[in-house]
């Protein structure tokens, strides 16, 4: 993987990608599927290597699976520009930490590497790689995975 120089996007732009971050919370935890077109592109991908959804339609399915669910927040979010890709449409990456606030009071990590694309209707989420950080072996929703970091973020995507 080669490091690629950190370019940051406007700051229009960034409000923009934190706007839909926000969105993105509110649509999951309130199970609000008809808005997920407001945070994801129709063919986002969603989860980890080898195992990602493919869809808004298998997005929504899977998080809906979740049991029990808990409220989540996205932070310290970073945003770098990448290339345009091969249809000439704008793209950007962000790096978010998130938390959830489990119903026992207990709370889990992790960490959210998004590539986005400037749409007719805005940026939107066109993958989203999710590592679970901070977590006990018995963690109900599995042991710590962290396995994103600076250089995932900063890695070549041209």
């Amino acid at each position: 993987m080669s490091a690629a120089r950190w370019v940051r996007v406007p700051l229009d732009d960034a409000l923009q990608i934190h706007d839909v971050l926000a969105r993105y919370a509110h649509c999951i935890d309130n199970r609000d599927w008809d808005r997920l077109p407001l945070v994801f592109t129709a063919d986002a991908q969603f989860g980890a290597p080898g195992n990602y959804t493919q869809s808004r339609d298998e997005i929504a399915d899977r998080i809906e699976r979740v049991a029990p669910y808990h409220p989540h927040f996205t932070t310290d979010t970073v945003i770098a520009r990448l290339p345009a890709d091969s249809t000439g449409r704008e793209r950007a990456r962000s790096w978010s930490k998130y938390l959830i606030v489990r119903h026992d009071g207990s709370l889990a990590s992790g960490d959210y590497l998004d590539e986005w694309v400037r749409t007719d209707q805005g940026w939107r989420i066109n993958q989203r790689r999710v590592s679970r950080g901070q977590r006990w072996e018995n963690d109900p929703g599995g042991p710590s995975q962290r396995d994103l970091g600076l250089s995932y973020f900063l890695a070549d995507a041209s």
